[in-house]
């Protein structure tokens, strides 16, 4: 039975029972607590819980899942994947076991015709209900129902506040020949023989921290078949990558490494070849599944694990040859196995080739520099017979180079050698601590640890900027005092407070904290515990614990962080709208005088969107929308579809922000009531802040208007230094900016005709090695750049060689070394090359197989690195 008949098999089988069939939820759903859409129950909690109602009293629905807790089995394994489908039923207070039972046992034989000699039952060890109804309705052996514990036949193994109860399962035995020589081998045994086809749970409870069962407001059915196992066992294949839809696949995959790579590439070839086909495969169903539904590669939640697999298998096609970035090539093959149960696929098709893309290009780049480095000192501790690489240089290849901690660790263990974790956690740990900044006459994070002590703060700026209230403690450092003197700093916790905490992204507030002798100047406030910390000094006379003070937030200051914090939201809504979906917050900044906001995307923004956005933007200002703010349940807010931040805590009661029609998110920062109050919105600037993550700068309000007219100021300042009207300052400037480039090519041709060598002179000096025309000479009155060019021009006059010059450059060695392309597959490597020569040369460097440049300390030795370059060039060749 193929895949796709697999589907409308088991959709039509419980429809024509009652059945409401719903269509798969997203793979990821708005909820920040969860990264991916696990199971088919997943989007039917509440329903169980009895929270909300149930679309119906009997569902069935194919879910698309994804999970990475098995992402190293990947590919190795007979049946783990990343993305995959789960067939389901279910029942809100409906049927519960017997039903549950008879519909799976029907299907299973009568409509997939499978045989019931193969198939075992287990159960939950203290289930005689559904024990008896396998027995003596169902008519299966005694011996074929397995008892077993909670680790196996209860949903969830773990102990969650959630829908909880014990399950049935049919297993399937393939044979003595999967198996291991275990005598007693069953059921809950590890090795392939036996393989679970289908869970049914019986959810009955929720389960307290402690194990406390209460029960449901109404019991119910869930279960769960693993669509690409079934798949496997109905087709008769050893790996589910080998059913029909995945072949087409690989095929696919297959078809590009012959067509782009020129390399014969077939499933079967042999056991590496066949495990990166279906590491590839299965990544590519993944990344098309989950750009599909908005998904871009970011650096941290489902955008993080959607870069990670990309890269994963980026790395795996470079084993069957890959020449460069080709899993966008592949994203087509899965809509056109699967575009019929997802129609999503073929309407972002051109989104997720894009994206998919992008982020190859990206990681090529980043791959060269990191691999190179990681294989150099893979090789470096070999020699030193070392079998860990430091935590601090697998840190390195993290931070510098951009390569996962993942792909280190797996590159590593083929070389036979780990990698110590626990010293990248110490220093992963070490560069957070550097990041963190002090504030201003207080570090807190020393004060971090008096914060238990201290009583909460309650916030009231939200409606007033100005109140009376009482100081309960003062902190300096990591101590508790009683009281502060003039021109004393430290912080000021008091009982209530006007002044908004820095949290969010938003700046704290300033202002002063007073009584009739007393000022204390609040340079910023920060969260401390549940406590607001006043960040300051005293400015007159002497301020104790007790006291009853005014506390003035800077009024002008935080209406200008207001409408610096609307336009944020509203430059969200507005990136949403113009470039799609897929963009989420990353990260943001809220100041007084102007606004920064990271999210997810995957290339620059073009003028012209950058033109489109800033003009919605302002549209919404002139237009003068009210912002609502209201205080819910988060459950309310989600469903009401509120933006929540993925990574964020957040508690049962939150507050919102809602433009109408515009933007809904959770925020607990201050706001504008209106969005005309923010003036006017300029987008300062758009960047790159790391691979699949852009920043906007912006300004608000009279930021806004102090921008434009120093830009007017400016303009007209380079109008009169240039003698022309503002009008046609762009066009000088290009006009000057050619001729300047011209007169540096001069430059260079003048360099080029000096040296003292020339091109003909160096390509009547070649001499062969190994069948291959090797020019290595030293060449003097020469610059480095002079020294890259002439190694170009020799590799091309040459047409097939291979070229290492060197040249002193001021007081040291510079050293070039460039191979023809033909020569690459030869095993002519450039960067060893130039390293061999550079070691003698009391220098080091290396490279690319094509390029590659090196230096050295002693330029009395140039001559002694140019000769190594016979030996070392017949070494790569074999010869």
């Amino acid at each position: 039975m193929k895949c796709q008949d697999i589907r409308d098999s088991f959709l039509g089988y419980f429809e024509e029972r009652g059945h409401l069939v719903m269509p798969s939820a997203p793979l990821v759903l708005d909820d920040p607590t969860t990264l991916f859409t696990t199971a088919g129950m997943q989007p039917y909690i509440k329903a169980y819980r009895g929270e909300e109602a149930p679309p119906a009293p009997t569902v069935a629905s194919i879910q698309k899942c994804a999970r990475m807790g098995d992402l190293e089995n990947v590919g190795r394994s007979a049946m783990h994947h990343t993305f995959f489908e789960m067939l389901g039923n279910f029942s809100f207070g409906d049927y519960l076991k017997e039903g549950a039972i008879k519909f799976a046992w029907e299907y299973v034989t009568e409509v997939l015709e499978m045989s019931r000699e193969p198939l075992w039952i287990t159960v939950f060890e203290d289930d005689d209900e559904s024990e008896d109804i396998w027995h003596t309705q169902i008519g299966i052996p005694i011996d074929r129902i397995v008892r077993l514990g909670r680790g196996e036949n209860w949903w969830p193994e773990a102990r969650w506040e959630g829908p909880c109860g014990p399950c049935t399962e049919i297993h399937v035995d393939r044979g003595l020949e999967y198996g291991c020589d275990d005598p007693n081998c069953g059921p809950a045994c590890s090795c392939n023989r036996f393989v679970e086809l289908w869970n049914l749970v019986f959810q009955l409870y929720t389960e307290a921290e402690g194990g406390a069962l209460s029960p449901l407001p109404a019991a119910g059915v869930d279960t769960g078949m693993g669509f690409e196992r079934l798949a496997m066992l109905l087709q008769g294949k050893q790996y589910t990558t080998e059913t029909d839809e995945m072949a087409q696949i690989i095929e696919a995959t297959s078809a590009v490494a012959q067509e782009d790579w020129d390399v014969t590439v077939a499933y079967g070839d042999g056991p590496e070849t066949d495990l990166a086909l279906r590491v590839i495969c299965d990544h590519v169903r993944g990344a098309a599944m989950l750009t599909a539904d908005g998904v871009a590669p970011t650096n941290e939640g489902a955008g993080y694990v959607l870069r990670r697999f990309l890269r994963r298998a980026y790395r795996f096609g470079l084993k069957l040859g890959a020449t460069g970035p080709f899993m966008h090539k592949l994203i087509p093959s899965v809509e056109q196995v699967m575009g019929q149960a997802y129609p999503e696929l073929k309407e972002r098709q051109a989104f997720s080739v894009e994206i998919v893309k992008a982020e190859e290009e990206q990681f090529a780049h980043t791959l060269a520099l990191g691999l190179a480095r990681l294989e150099n000192l893979i090789d470096d501790l070999k020699k030193k017979s070392a079998a860990v690489i430091p935590g601090d240089e697998a840190f390195k290849l993290y931070d510098t180079f951009g390569l996962p901690r993942e792909m280190t660790i797996e590159m590593a263990d083929d070389a036979g050698l780990s990698v110590d974790e626990e010293g990248f956690e110490v220093a992963l740990a070490a560069q957070r601590e550097r990041s963190r900044g002090a504030i201003t006459g207080l570090a807190m994070h020393e004060a971090a640890s008096v914060a238990a002590e201290l009583k909460p703060s309650e916030f009231t700026g939200y409606t007033e900027t100005s109140s009376r209230a009482t100081v309960t403690a003062i902190v300096v450092g990591d101590e508790l005092v009683e009281e502060l003197g003039e021109g004393q700093e430290g912080a000021i916790i008091l009982g209530s407070t006007p002044f908004y905490a820095e949290r969010g992204g938003q700046s704290g507030d300033m202002g002063t904290i007073t009584d009739e002798s007393t000022s204390f100047a609040v340079s910023n406030t920060q969260p401390l515990g549940e406590a607001v910390a006043h960040v300051g000094v005293v400015t007159r006379g002497t301020i104790s614990v007790g006291q009853s003070v005014t506390a003035s937030v800077d009024d002008e200051r935080r209406d200008d962080i207001r409408r610096h914090h609307t336009a944020t939201h509203l430059l969200h809504a507005a990136l949403r709208q113009v470039l799609g979906q897929h963009v989420k917050q990353a990260g943001s900044l809220v100041s007084p005088d102007r606004l920064r906001f990271d999210f997810s995307h995957h290339q620059a923004i073009s003028d012209e969107q950058l033109v489109e956005i800033e003009d919605q933007v302002n549209r919404w200002v002139l237009a003068d929308l009210p912002v609502d703010i209201e205080e819910m349940e988060m459950d309310d807010a989600i469903a009401g579809g509120a933006m929540a931040l993925f990574g964020e805590k957040y508690g049962e009661q939150v507050r919102t922000v809602q433009v109408a029609g515009v933007s809904f998110e959770l925020c607990g920062g201050t706001h504008c009531s209106q969005t005309g109050a923010i003036g006017s919105i300029r987008v300062l600037s758009e960047s790159s802040v790391a691979a699949g993550t852009r920043r906007l700068e912006a300004v608000a309000g009279m930021s806004s208007v102090h921008h434009n007219r120093l830009a007017d100021e400016t303009l007209a300042t380079l109008a009169q230094a240039m003698n022309c009207p503002v009008e046609e300052i762009a066009e000088r400037i290009v006009g000057q900016h050619d001729r300047i480039r011209q007169l540096e090519k001069d430059v260079v041709a003048a360099r080029r005709m000096s040296a003292s060598v020339s091109v003909p002179d160096l390509v009547a000096d070649a001499t062969e090695v190994g069948g291959t025309m090797l020019v290595a000479s030293v060449v003097t009155d020469v610059d480095r750049d002079a020294l890259k060019n002439l190694a170009d021009e020799v590799v091309d006059a040459l047409g097939s060689g291979v070229v290492l010059l060197g040249a002193a450059v001021d007081g040291k060695v510079a050293l070039v070394a460039k191979v023809s392309e033909d020569l690459m597959g030869r095993g002519a490597h450039a960067g060893n090359l130039v390293k061999a020569a550079a070691e003698r040369a009391g220098g080091g460097g290396g490279g690319a197989p094509g390029f590659a440049q090196a230096g050295g300390g002693h330029p009395d030795k140039l001559a002694e690195a140019i000769e190594v370059a016979a030996e070392a060039l017949a070494e790569q060749l074999g010869g």
